[in-house]
């Protein structure tokens, strides 16, 4: 829970302050009652977000961490399979978590057994409405909501596409964005009255949320499409062996006949060493080149970033996971030196246009 759910509490505890007006009631005991139930619908984000954890765990998957934000919170987990049910079961088992507890605290508030105290049932009561409304609202169809991945583990199923699903879930979240602010607002602006600042405000801010996450995992979906197209091969700079005593201007002329994009500094046993830095081959000015030797202005190699030319698409992914660098050594099959992989080039390849 970092600082911004401390803030998401007392906004909550600020906004519902007027519900909480009870009859021989003083100003003290209205904010204490109005922290307690902000505490309260705290601790049901927590359960709605176990709800999501504790499927997950029944299907297979390992959960990492539960954070909640300002107003509201995601649960990470790993997928170790493409389940379209599986995902679409975990998305909507938090609103449903929401919604059971919203029921729970309604029967609890009307039934009597807590009791006469008017604070006690104004919490109660709140408590089955906003754990209902939570229910309801995570349940639209729009990404990054959980109906929106429900939606899209449907759409996945039906045809057999997750990008697909993403797509349309996407689009729907950003429709959703847009009359999440303009549905409230409606009933004013219908009638010739100007709506307040608080629920043009909230509305706006909770709109730019789900619009700026439904863009995101479009975005997330474009790049995913892209890995399959990615190439050690193709995306490699192919390199030359130098000796670490080799002068600079020499170095580069071998680069340039053979047409290769950068020099492998290799020791003794012919094993790479370190490679050439861009930024540091372009400080030297070129009538120092000659007596500049390649190694010092060459960049260590990490002895287990070696990359096989072979790899492609999620296993080279995979593999950079394993051993984060931000050059790698690429080797052939014979394990002679093939060339040097930049992980910004690798980023690039995924986020360009």
């Amino acid at each position: 829970m970092p600082w911004s759910g401390v803030l998401g509490v007392l906004l909550i505890a600020y906004l519902w302050a007027p519900s909480f007006e009870l009859a021989d009631s003083g100003g003290s005991r209205q904010v204490i009652t109005s922290l307690v139930f902000a505490l309260l619908f705290y601790a049901s984000i927590l359960l709605h977000e176990l709800g999501h954890a504790a499927l997950a765990k029944v299907c297979g998957y390992p959960v990492h961490q539960i954070v909640l934000w300002v107003l509201g919170g995601f649960t990470s987990y790993e997928r170790r399979d493409d389940s379209s049910w599986r995902e679409g079961a975990i998305a909507a088992a938090g609103p449903a978590t929401s919604l059971l507890l919203g029921g729970a605290c309604a029967v609890a508030a009307s039934s009597g057994v807590l009791g006469t105290d008017d604070a006690v049932l104004a919490v109660a009561a709140a408590l089955a409405w906003s754990n209902t409304f939570l229910g309801v609202y995570n349940a639209l169809p729009g990404l990054p909501l959980d109906g929106g991945a429900v939606l899209k583990a449907i759409v996945w199923a039906l045809t057999r596409s997750e990008r697909r699903g993403t797509l349309v879930a996407g689009w729907a979240g950003r429709v959703v964005a847009v009359l999440v602010f303009v549905g409230p607002l409606l009933p004013d602006l219908l009638a010739g009255r100007q709506p307040s600042l608080t629920l043009v405000v909230f509305g706006a801010m909770i709109g730019a949320y789900l619009f700026a996450g439904a863009t995101a995992a479009l975005r997330s979906s474009a790049i995913t499409a892209r890995v399959p197209m990615l190439s050690v091969a193709q995306l490699a700079r192919r390199a030359v062996p130098v000796v670490k005593d080799l002068p600079l201007a020499e170095a580069l002329r071998q680069v340039a006949a053979a047409s290769a994009g950068a020099f492998v500094v290799v020791g003794p046993d012919g094993g790479a060493v370190a490679v050439g830095h861009e930024e540091a081959v372009r400080a030297v000015p070129e009538q120092r080149r000659p007596w500049v030797p390649a190694s010092s202005v060459a960049k260590a190699l990490d002895p287990a970033a070696v990359l096989s030319s072979s790899l492609s698409g999620e296993p080279l992914l995979t593999a950079m996971r394993a051993h984060p660098a931000t050059e790698y050594l690429v080797v052939d099959d014979q394990q002679r030196i093939f060339g040097v992989l930049s992980t910004a080039d690798v980023e690039a390849a995924l986020i360009r246009a």
